[in-house]
């Protein structure tokens, strides 16, 4: 996206966290609407991602979930940087996950064998199979380095206004703009390559766009137009790596988060039920 900026006069951004604040629906929905038509313009492929509670980052459900759990920390507020620096901090976040990914918990036999037959992916099948139904995590620290995102807007605002007391969010990333970042790497090699990089000591780059063009049929992931970006790098949300990224671009804009005004459930909810977009369409087999 290139020099994008509000063009409602109620709408405010936020210098610190470059967020764009509409007053109301009415200014959020033409937000909304003006950042998807520059996409379009530009020739850039956007993807959506909504989150009920504006000030969550964009961490994975690992992320979170670790945070949480060592550190009783929300999901919207980081760890000092004193931590995050540190030089044990990286290898021990890290061969947690690769505990539980690799060690604890591998794709079974039975979908080794179906991944062979029909030419997929065995650890992103088991990875997104986790991320659209969680309650089948046995893990103490739930969730994958995945982050689902979408290639709708409406399926975005859902989730931005499901359950939502106070402002939600949705993030817009122009995938155009963050490089080549699109996987035909079997998910396996990049654990192993995780594993290596990390454990001496160095980078393990920016998120990296996982959207196979054979996958297992599911119901759920079809019906939310899913695609998925790895956090790997699990020290730094998405959004601080991309905005890292900008720096070194030249007018070029990769994240924008749009904040949904608190008090306007009913009306978000009101437009998406004109849509027909409600939890029997998002979670079809419940």
């Amino acid at each position: 996206m290139k020099n994008i900026a509000p063009t409602c006069s109620d709408t405010t951004v936020n210098v610190e966290t470059m967020e764009w604040i509409p007053n109301s629906f009415d200014s959020f929905l033409h937000e909304l609407n003006h950042i998807v038509t520059s996409c379009k313009r530009s020739n850039s492929l956007a993807l959506f991602r909504g989150h009920r509670k504006s000030e969550w980052l964009l961490d994975s459900t690992f992320v979170r979930s670790f945070k949480t759990t060592l550190f009783g920390l929300p999901a919207g507020e980081k760890l000092l940087k004193r931590i995050v620096e540190s030089a044990e901090f990286h290898p021990a976040l890290l061969n947690l996950y690769l505990l539980k990914f690799g060690v604890l918990v591998r794709p079974s036999d039975e979908l080794e064998s179906i991944a062979v037959r029909d030419k997929v992916d065995a650890w992103f099948e088991l990875m997104k199979r986790l991320q659209q139904y969680p309650e089948e995590d046995g893990f103490f620290l739930k969730g994958t380095n995945l982050l689902d995102w979408t290639r709708s807007t409406d399926l975005a605002l859902y989730f931005a206004n499901d359950n939502r007391d106070g402002e939600g969010a949705i993030y817009i990333c122009d995938t155009t703009a963050t490089g080549k970042t699109l996987q035909v790497i079997p998910l396996g090699a990049i654990l192993d390559k995780m594993n290596e990089l990390g454990n001496a000591g160095k980078p393990l780059g920016a998120p990296l766009l996982f959207c196979p063009p054979k996958q297992i049929k599911s119901v759920r992931a079809r019906n939310q137009q899913a695609v998925y970006f790895a956090q790997m790098d699990l020290r730094y949300d998405l959004e601080t790596i991309w905005r890292l990224r900008e720096a070194e671009l030249t007018n070029e804009t990769i994240i924008i988060k749009l904040v949904l005004p608190a008090g306007t459930n009913v009306a978000t909810r009101e437009y998406l039920d004109a849509k027909e977009i409600k939890s029997e369409f998002i979670y079809p087999d419940e």
